[in-house]
């Protein structure tokens, strides 16, 4: 379990280095056919998945990243991440691999050289971004999660998935967990709620963790030994447990999720689809028993209800610009 706040600024564009130095040699594996080939992230193929990538750089990180540096770390205008990145990915549904690829190593290497040409004390700038307040960080470290896990949906889509590596991995989840998770906690849902739930992660990435919430707030720390009880114990693989709360699921789930995708109207399209598919790996992962749930059942139903979901992620945007 590697602590993610100890890692510097040079320590996370190493890192991320060379894992888009990896991400470049499973781009060039990919054939042409299985550039066309279903994945399991919201009944998209890989192309475009690819095009998410890419057009996820201007339209959202740079946007939130630009306004945060100039000190200005508030909401843009139409901040509708699902609606924008569907939108991106429907004008570019044609595009060329090639001319794919040429966009994202583009718009990844203007990114890559504002981060490296920023100070430190600009790394922890106050940055705004869907979850809410954040800092300039975060925008970094949600982008390289993010591109992470869509490498593993592009070489899952045709078998080539191995594991997550641990070196970017390990603190990875580490972010997710402490930092990501409580910032999707929502307060008005928490009325009289006080819990504790202990994360109890394997694999590579894998670890403990110690979530608490009381009087509408909510900590989650490295677990470091102690004989304390917590009300609930979830456990799984430190992956499977990313991916369901990302909501990959079986691509014919995507893809059954995008016929009936028009219910709420164009608009909530993507909401829709996210629901789907976000449900149903949940339910396969606790079918499965890939994450397990013990200690008081009716406290571990609240916990969950006090947290925003992946495919609440509309709803949550539209909360945290309310909130200014």
């Amino acid at each position: 379990m590697t602590d993610f706040a100890r890692l510097t600024r040079a320590d996370w564009l190493r890192l991320a280095d060379g894992f888009y130095r990896q991400l470049d040699g499973t781009f060039a594996r990919l054939s042409p056919a299985a550039w066309e080939r279903p994945t399991s992230y919201l009944g998209w193929r890989a192309r475009d998945v690819l095009a998410h990538m890419t057009s996820a750089m201007p339209v959202n990180f740079r946007q939130v990243l630009d306004r945060a540096l100039a000190d200005n770390p508030a909401a843009p205008p139409e901040f509708d991440t699902f609606t924008r990145n569907a939108r991106e990915v429907w004008r570019r549904r044609t595009t060329p691999i090639r001319a794919l690829l040429d966009e994202f190593h583009r718009e990844l290497d203007a990114l890559m050289a504002t981060y490296r040409g920023m100070s430190d004390a600009q790394w922890e700038k106050p940055a705004w971004f869907f979850v809410g307040r954040v800092r300039v960080r975060t925008l970094f470290l949600v982008q390289f999660a993010d591109n992470v896990f869509h490498e593993r949906d592009l070489l899952a889509a045709h078998g080539a998935w191995g594991r997550l590596d641990p070196e970017y991995a390990a603190p990875l989840v580490d972010w997710f967990v402490r930092e990501y998770r409580p910032a999707t906690f929502r307060p008005d849902r928490s009325d009289g709620l006080r819990a504790t739930m202990r994360y109890r992660l394997g694999g590579a990435a894998g670890g403990e963790w110690w979530l608490a919430v009381a009087d509408g707030t909510c900590r989650v720390d490295r677990a470091e030994g102690g004989t304390r009880r917590p009300d609930v114990t979830l456990e799984a693989d430190a992956e499977e447990l990313v991916a369901a709360a990302q909501a990959r699921a079986a691509p014919w789930v995507g893809r059954l999720a995008r016929t009936v995708d028009w219910v709420r109207g164009p608009g909530r399209a993507e909401d829709v689809a996210a629901a789907i598919t976000g449900t149903a790996s949940l339910a396969w992962a606790l079918a499965r028993r890939r994450i397990r749930v013990s200690g008081d059942r009716a406290l571990a139903s609240r916990l969950n209800r006090a947290f925003w979901h992946f495919w609440q992620r509309t709803a949550m945007t539209r909360a945290n610009i309310a909130k200014g």
